[in-house]
Parts: C-alpha cells; sequence; structure tokens
C-alpha cells in the first residue's frame, strides 16, 4: 500500500533520531567562562575610552594605568582568550545530521531496463560520540581557556614589573641628578672660596687647578647621567606605546617598609600567575590525556528514513546502524603521546615550581640585604658624612683645613648621598622581583576591583 504521507514519515524519524542524540548543551558548563578584569580604576577598561598619553609630572599608578590600557601585548592576550572562548563553545558542538537520498535498479538490462522496477530511498543518519568524547572535548577546551586567562594574568605581571622596573631607573637618575647638581653647585661656591683665598694670599695658587679638576669632573657626571636619564625616559615611554616621553618628571616616594617572612612568601608565591600557569598546564595535559583515550571507543551512525519499490508500488522503512571495528587503529600511538606529554608536564611543573622558589629565596635574601644597608646608613653614615662636611667646611672657610681636606669632604658627602639612593634602587629592584614572582599587585587589583 502506498504511503500518502512519506514526508511526514521522514519528519518522524528525524524527531526520533533527534530524541536519541544526547544532550550536550552548556548548562553545567563553564564554556562561558569569564575572565576577571584586572584594571587600576573603578571603571570596565571595556567601557571607557584609552587613557591619554601621560604628561607633566606623572606618578607610578599613572604610568601602570597607561601601559595596561595601551600595551599592545595585552590586546592579543585578551584576543587569544576570546579565541580560547569560541574553540570551547565549539567543543561542545554536535556533529550534524546528515540527510541522504538513493535511487537504485534503474537503467539496466531486462527487468531493470528504464525505470520500471526503480525503487528509492530518502533518509536522515546521526553520528554518535561514544566514551565521552564530547564532555572530554569541552573539558579540554575550558582547561585551555583558563590557560589563556592565566597567560593574560601573567603577562599583565611581566608589564606591570618592567613599568615599575623603568619609573624606578628614572626616578632614581632624576635624583642622581638632582644630587648632583648639588655637587656641582657646591663646587663652584668652593671654587669661589678658593680664588678668593688665592687672591688674598692665603692659599696656594696650586689649589686654583685642584679645584678646577674636581668641577670639570662634576659637569662630566651631570652630562653622562643627563644622557642615561633621557635614554630611561624614552624607555618608559616605550611601555604605553609612545615613541617619545611627554612626561617632564615622575615623583615617587619609596621607603623601606617590613616585607613579609620567607614563609609568607613561599605561601604567597602559590597564588600567582605563574605558579598557577604551570600548575595549569599539568591539568591541560591531563585533559588531553583522557581525550587521548576516549578517542580509542569507535563513533557508531545511526540513520533511518523511507523506501519506495516502484515496482509492486509498495513502501518500507528502514534503519541501518554502522559501527567501525577498532582493529588496526585504536587510537594507540595518540594515547601513548598524551600520557608523555602528561608526565613531562609533570616535570615541567615540578621544575618550574623550584624556579620559582629558588628566585623568591634569592630576591627575598636581597631585599633583607638591602633594607639592613639602607637603615645603617640612615642611622649611622648618612649622619656622620652631613656633620662632618659642615664642620670641614666651616673650617676651611677659617683657613684650619687646607683644600684637600675640604675637597675630600665633599666627596664623601656626595659619595654618601649617591651610595643610599643606589641602596634605595636594589632594594626597590628587590620588591620588584618579589612582586613579579607573586603577582602581589595583580592580586590587590583584582581584590580591590571584586570585594
Amino acid at each position: 500500500m502506498k504511503c500518502p504521507y512519506p514526508w511526514l514519515v521522514l519528519a518522524g524519524t528525524i524527531v526520533m533520531l533527534s530524541i536519541g542524540m544526547p544532550a550536550i548543551g552548556f548548562a553545567g558548563q563553564d564554556i562561558s567562562y569569564q575572565s576577571p578584569q584586572i584594571v587600576f580604576s573603578d571603571s570596565d577598561p571595556a567601557s571607557m575610552s584609552m587613557p591619554p598619553e601621560p604628561s607633566g609630572e606623572i606618578t607610578l599608578d599613572i604610568a601602570l594605568n597607561a601601559a595596561i590600557h595601551r600595551h599592545p601585548s595585552l590586546s592579543a592576550s585578551l584576543a587569544e582568550i576570546d579565541a580560547r572562548k569560541g574553540a570551547a563553545r565549539q567543543a561542545g558542538a554536535l556533529p550534524n545530521p546528515v540527510l541522504f537520498g538513493e535511487v537504485e535498479q534503474f537503467g539496466g538490462s531486462g527487468d531493470y531496463a528504464g525505470t520500471d522496477a526503480i525503487s528509492s530511498r530518502l533518509g536522515i543518519a546521526q553520528a554518535f560520540s561514544l566514551g565521552g568524547k564530547i564532555s572530554k572535548q569541552v573539558n579540554e577546551a575550558q582547561t585551555a581557556l583558563k590557560i589563556a586567562e592565566l597567560e593574560h594574568r601573567a603577562n599583565i605581571v611581566a608589564i606591570i614589573a618592567q613599568v615599575e622596573q623603568r619609573f624606578l631607573q628614572v626616578h632614581t637618575l632624576q635624583e642622581q641628578l638632582r644630587i648632583q647638581s648639588e655637587q656641582l653647585d657646591i663646587m663652584e661656591r668652593t671654587h669661589d672660596v678658593v680664588s678668593k683665598k688665592v687672591k688674598s694670599g692665603d692659599a696656594s695658587p696650586l689649589d686654583i687647578p685642584r679645584s678646577q679638576v674636581e668641577l670639570s669632573t662634576a659637569r662630566i657626571e651631570i652630562q653622562r647621567t643627563r644622557k642615561a636619564h633621557k635614554s630611561a625616559r624614552y624607555a618608559l615611554a616605550e611601555s604605553w606605546g609612545s615613541l617619545f616621553p611627554l612626561f617632564s618628571s615622575v615623583s615617587a616616594q619609596y621607603e623601606y617598609a617590613d616585607t613579609l617572612s620567607e614563609q609568607e612568601l613561599t605561601q604567597t608565591l602559590e597564588q600567582s600567575p605563574a605558579w598557577q600557569l604551570l600548575a595549569g598546564q599539568v591539568t591541560l595535559a591531563d585533559a588531553a590525556h583522557k581525550l587521548a583515550r576516549a578517542n580509542a571507543a569507535p563513533d557508531i551512525e545511526l540513520g533511518g528514513g523511507y523506501q519506495r519499490f516502484t515496482e509492486t508500488n509498495d513502501h518500507a522503512f528502514f534503519v541501518e546502524l554502522s559501527i567501525p571495528i577498532p582493529v588496526f587503529d585504536r587510537n594507540q600511538g595518540g594515547v601513548a603521546e598524551a600520557a608523555a606529554l602528561r608526565q613531562k608536564a609533570g616535570q615541567d611543573r615540578n621544575a618550574g615550581f623550584l624556579a620559582l622558589r629558588n628566585q623568591l629565596q634569592a630576591a627575598w635574601r636581597d631585599v633583607v640585604a638591602a633594607r639592613q644597608s639602607v637603615f645603617s646608613v640612615d642611622q649611622q653614615v648618612y649622619p656622620a658624612a652631613q656633620q662632618s662636611y659642615e664642620s670641614i667646611r666651616k673650617a676651611y672657610q677659617a683657613g684650619a683645613v687646607d683644600i684637600i681636606g675640604l675637597l675630600d669632604a665633599q666627596r664623601t658627602w656626595v659619595e654618601t648621598r649617591a651610595l643610599r639612593l643606589e641602596m634605595l634602587n636594589d632594594l626597590e629592584t628587590g620588591m620588584i622581583e618579589i612582586r613579579r614572582l607573586t603577582g602581589e599587585r595583580v592580586r590587590t587589583i583584582i581584590e580591590r576591583k571584586n570585594p
């Protein structure tokens, strides 16, 4: 008997196949994972325009804000996150069903000449993944997404450390210029005093060339420092993508505050993006290994539809099932590769953990030593050098000390101030390294944004 509604039958077949399909959706899955925004203000960077290029006197926060919003590598890592989100969404997609049609038994010989014996089929087929492939694909894609987010945070940490170090360099050279300018002013005034004493016969004429040598040397040092300061300013401006600096100076107040203990810093290290990234690589390798094992299970294809026989004017339904026989390919190589890569990721993680701990311990020791040095200079050397210089300067004016003694006192006083500046630079460099390793500043920003 001829079926009066073949297309209705075909639609019913499609519905039945759809009922048998596994419901792999996004409910309960972390595919919509949102990366936390790392910002230096209370506004969402997605809704705010790019900040203007820093100008005038700038602070460290201004420099960091400009670098975070203008650095091209951060835009690239955000694009990588968007790509991973798309991959995670695609990983949960099922294969498309296949609509097929078939016509046979026509155009032959004998009873099969012409189209009197023709038979036709129209159906739909759907591939089904076994072994939990879909869920494991989603898990691997979500893990890769989180890895991309950790890489973005690690990139932020690296940029922050770079800006902090370059800002510190500009500040140190700026202060060094100020000290050297004061030194030059002292030497110019001293040279005037020497000239007056020589003219009055109270000093030897040989004192003038000696003073002139010191004066010329100081001027040369200032020129060298100015050149280094200019280069440092250009390097800082490069941090936010500028070809030349528009800012005039930097403003900062570096202090040697108490730091965490070595044990506390080690615990903080485990929350850093670098540490979590190493651990995340193992998780990703484990997810890839599970997917490789799932790929060893063959997929099946189920199909069905409507068939019509022209010769007898009959019709029938058909169902077909195809199952690959895993005789030759059971993904043995893929499983072995994934297992080896998982083992490698574990060893890389352990080596990375060890390297991070060693770097943190070295930075912590440097900070402790620098703090002690700065404290000793502030409590003992600095006041004594200042008092000694003032006393010898007055003694020279009174004729109790010669020019050699005065120049030595000047040199000692300036060298003491320069030494303290250098020690403060070493101290802050160590603190920057600790913050880079622990991700302290990035974590503080996240907590401030999401209390």
